[in-house]
């Protein structure tokens, strides 16, 4: 956590890390999954389902307005929710182990393969094959993010939400300085590292070394943003993104976006460097008016909106010179249906329900997550509730201009040695070109041993 603010980092180090895989009891080991067609609506009969979810109190609450018009739709289905602590992945592996696993369970990216290897997920695509209803909007998802969630040829995951990172801006600042804001198409490229690291040069403010407004803070999970930065000038970081064979982290233009992200605190002194940090944390920075421009997610988006007196706005990153049009990370979450659960078209009615125009426009209107469907995207139950800025099409158009996370199950063990690399470069310790090629060597080891 930073302050009182839930940040995806700790989510991702919480649902990613390095917790160990615990055996399954002979008893929790699955069947091979529903079979059945789902049935129709007001043939499902009576079910009592779990559901598992991470959440803040804030997203609890959202999440059971879903859960409520999802009963009285189909009051036969009660749903009881089991909300996760500080380590879901492991909470979940101990339920397994003990032949408890909740019907519904939401999944996150970095570690859904690792159990779906583990088999604790039912396969969706039966269900989503056989469903009119379902067939009639799957369109409508940005289809990477549906693949995203394929691991063996089986979709064990439907995307709930959209969870990319964006540019935030305090257009106070930037009025101030008299510099034009970031622009808000994903496709312009007059935005480029030379032009961003110009403005962030004009938004700094420094009397010697005491640096009182930065240009830029980043907000997120360094060894994540730097990625951002890379995959903006045209690199990649594996040569495919679901089970991924080989890390490409020594491409030239990986080295180069991961380089020029650490220079901006540790050459230009745009941005804070770690001591900075461990005075005043970057959202911090960003909602008391010390950093003009902010990478964070849309998770942010409550607690900005709430500060009185910050004034800002979204806009896109900045494309290198390697790079074709700015990039983000393709991050969301899902729902996956257990592959032990007794009430498999109860479970999967529920999926569908709370992933679908239904549970997502209840999902919008929150506006608290990003929905995956375009139409909700496009709707005014989204667009219409970020009353405090104007750009509010940026996070929808980013899910179209993202490069997904690694999906892979040793993901884990991958996470250690690349964080503790990457820091080195964020901390001006190593070189970009020091470090990604032996890290590349390293992680394909790993690879190659799985």
């Amino acid at each position: 956590m930073t302050g009182k603010y839930l940040s995806r980092r700790d989510i991702l180090k919480a649902t990613g890390g390095a917790a160990a895989f615990l055996p399954l009891s002979a008893a929790a080991r699955p069947n091979p999954g529903p079979t059945r067609s789902p049935a129709r609506a007001q043939e499902l009969e009576a079910a009592e389902l779990t559901f598992f979810f991470g959440a803040n109190p804030a997203e609890e609450a959202t999440r059971q307005k879903v859960i409520d018009a999802f009963t009285a739709k189909f009051p036969q289905i009660s749903i009881t929710t089991q909300v996760a602590g500080p380590d879901a992945v492991t909470e979940l592996q101990v339920m397994a182990a003990g032949g408890s696993t909740p019907d519904v369970m939401m999944a996150w990216e970095l570690s859904y393969s690792g159990l779906a290897e583990r088999e604790l997920y039912a396969d969706l695509s039966p269900f989503m094959q056989a469903d009119a209803e379902f067939a009639a909007y799957q369109a409508e998802y940005v289809p990477s993010l549906l693949e995203m969630f394929q691991w063996n040829g089986a979709q064990y995951v439907l995307p709930e939400q959209y969870a990319g990172v964006v540019l935030y801006y305090n257009k106070a600042l930037f009025a101030a300085a008299e510099i034009d804001p970031p622009p808000a198409d994903w496709t312009d490229t007059s935005w480029t590292y030379a032009k961003f690291l110009e403005t962030a040069q004009a938004l700094t403010i420094a009397d010697g070394d005491r640096v009182s407004q930065f240009g830029f803070v980043d907000a997120w999970y360094p060894p994540l943003s730097a990625m951002v930065w890379a995959t903006g000038n045209g690199g990649n970081w594996f040569d495919a993104y679901v089970d991924p064979t080989a890390s490409t982290l020594s491409d030239p233009k990986m080295i180069e976006g991961v380089q020029f992200f650490a220079d901006l605190a540790n050459v230009h002194h745009v941005a804070p460097n770690a001591d900075d940090l461990a005075n005043q944390a970057g959202p911090d920075m960003f909602i008391g008016g010390t950093a003009a421009m902010c990478l964070v997610g849309h998770w942010f988006y409550p607690a900005f909106s709430e500060t009185e007196g910050l004034d800002f706005d979204i806009g896109v990153f900045p494309v290198g010179p390697g790079g074709t049009t700015p990039k983000t990370d393709l991050g969301s979450t899902g729902l996956a249906v257990s592959a032990t659960t007794k009430h498999p078209e109860a479970a999967w009615e529920f999926v569908k329900f709370s992933t679908g125009p239904e549970g997502q426009a209840v999902i919008a209107e929150s506006g608290l997550f990003v929905p995956v469907l375009r139409s909700v995207g496009q709707s005014e139950s989204f667009l219409g509730v970020h009353t405090k800025i104007q750009n509010t099409q940026v996070f929808i158009d980013a899910m179209e201009h993202s490069v997904p996370l690694p999906i892979t199950p040793v993901w884990p063990e991958i996470e250690t040695i690349w964080r503790r690399e990457l820091d080195r470069v964020a901390l001006g310790k190593a070189t970009a070109a020091d470090v990604l090629p032996a890290l590349e060597t390293e992680i394909n080891a790993l690879l190659q041993e799985s």
